[in-house]
């Protein structure tokens, strides 16, 4: 995978992190806007131009931008750094508003067992985050199970909603 490619994979997670509650908190957008001012993890790419496609793709597909970001990260033989990158733009996202709700707890437990990364390297990046090390789940769990409880209430935002979101003057 391609640093291009990759860092369009890390604006997708970071995108359906958003989206997963059914709410943009204006907080969230500001977190987004933090990362790509203050790290490389989207350098080089438009955001803009990836965010309209995002809205393009909730138009055409609607929730299933979700099962195709989760197949993506999939079919990639990410390294262990890529899938630590992927958790902590999930986590800093769902933390942005202060309040996770549960299709985001949902969310970054259906992203973590799409990843290899072994519990031990996730914890000493992120510490016992309760998010994943909780006592419904457990990486020993098998992890169809965790993907065939995939709640049927997930839902996005209202177009109007995910429309607003204006990356257009990002690193300024």
């Amino acid at each position: 995978m391609s640093k291009e490619q990759f860092k369009k994979l890390l604006f997708k997670v970071a995108f359906c992190a958003m989206t997963c509650d059914g709410y943009i908190d204006d907080r969230e957008i500001e977190e987004l806007k933090i990362i790509d001012k203050n790290t490389k993890y989207f350098s080089d790419i438009d955001l803009s131009q990836e965010l309209d496609s995002m809205i393009s793709d909730v138009k055409e597909r609607g929730r299933k931008i979700l099962d195709d970001l989760l197949s993506e990260i999939s079919q990639h033989n990410l390294n262990t750094i890529q899938e630590l990158l992927i958790l902590e733009v999930a986590f800093r996202i769902v933390n942005a508003d202060e309040k996770i709700e549960e299709n985001e707890k949902w969310f970054i437990k259906i992203l973590r067992a799409k990843l290899i990364v072994h519990n031990e390297t996730i914890i000493d990046r992120f510490g016992q985050t309760e998010l994943l090390f909780s006592k419904e789940y457990n990486h020993n769990i098998d992890r169809t199970l965790i993907l065939s409880n995939q709640p049927n209430k997930f839902k996005l935002p209202e177009m109007k909603e995910i429309e607003r979101i204006d990356l257009d003057n990002f690193k300024t």
